[in-house]
């Protein structure tokens, strides 16, 4: 085996650990691809096999380095690089998550969460109901390909060992997470107007005949107004939701470019 060989052979071993890394960090961290639910070494398995098929078509610009730590550093960043990319990814999920708990407690269901087996945290049923239907629709519309695409796509937009954890980049980051809220919103305003009126309502009922005991009498119509008025919206809910990850494409792409100038 001549010394020529045996330099090749580093150099892409060292390239194809990255692309490893940061194909592990993204499919850790993801929706559907990072859910509890899916073991740990069927994740690792699945990046190795997509890092696989991602390393002949990845521009290499590294060179050889005997250098553990500048290596080790790179490493971490690729790494940082992947899981910022799946949070961000994961944040319409988070949305969902929070307007099903803002849904349930305005209804009346705060009190009766229940502890997820997955995550072993308490959980709005309402938030878990909302949530299953966002996987579905992210199978529905492939916003799994849409991810998968992103990821092979930052190779070229950010190279290997380019990765720069920027004061823009932090910016960009707290920019998009501020942006739950205002999706949390949008997606439960139907439920929560529709529940809002009913307390207005059973408020002037409340002035108008004090003898009535609005407490036994709201309670009941408030899970019917908002579970209703959920069943109507369905529909709207959906499409709001596919309009969301419809803009996870252009938010990725600008995540990426904050993270590299070249």
């Amino acid at each position: 085996m001549n010394t020529t060989f045996l330099d090749v052979s580093v150099a892409q071993f060292q390239v194809f650990l990255l692309v490893f890394l940061r194909t592990l960090g993204v499919l850790a961290t993801a929706p559907i691809f990072g859910h509890r639910a899916v073991i740990s070494q069927a994740k690792a398995g699945f990046a190795f096999a997509l890092a696989l098929v991602l390393f002949p078509s990845t521009p290499v610009t590294l060179a050889v380095t005997t250098d553990l730590a500048p290596y080790v550093f790179g490493a971490v960043k690729e790494i940082t690089m992947g899981i910022m990319f799946g949070f961000v990814s994961r944040l319409v999920f988070v949305a969902v998550q929070f307007a099903g708990e803002v849904i349930g407690i305005d209804i009346g269901f705060g009190v009766v969460n229940v502890i997820d087996p997955l995550s072993a945290e308490q959980i709005s049923i309402i938030g878990t109901f909302k949530n299953l239907i966002a996987m579905v629709t992210f199978l529905m519309i492939d916003g799994h390909h849409i991810l998968l695409h992103a990821l092979a796509e930052s190779f070229a937009m950010v190279p290997l060992g380019g990765v720069q954890l920027t004061e823009l980049l932090a910016a960009g980051l707290v920019d998009m997470t501020s942006r739950v809220f205002v999706m949390a919103m949008k997606l439960a305003a139907p439920v929560v107007v529709a529940l809002f009126l009913t307390s207005i309502a059973l408020g002037i009922m409340a002035r108008t005949m004090p003898q009535m005991n609005v407490f036994i009498v709201g309670f009941p119509l408030k899970i019917f107004v908002g579970m209703g008025m959920m069943s109507m919206t369905l529909p709207m809910f959906q499409t709001i939701l596919m309009k969301m990850f419809y803009e996870l494409g252009p938010n990725l792409s600008i995540l990426l470019e904050h993270m590299y100038t070249p």
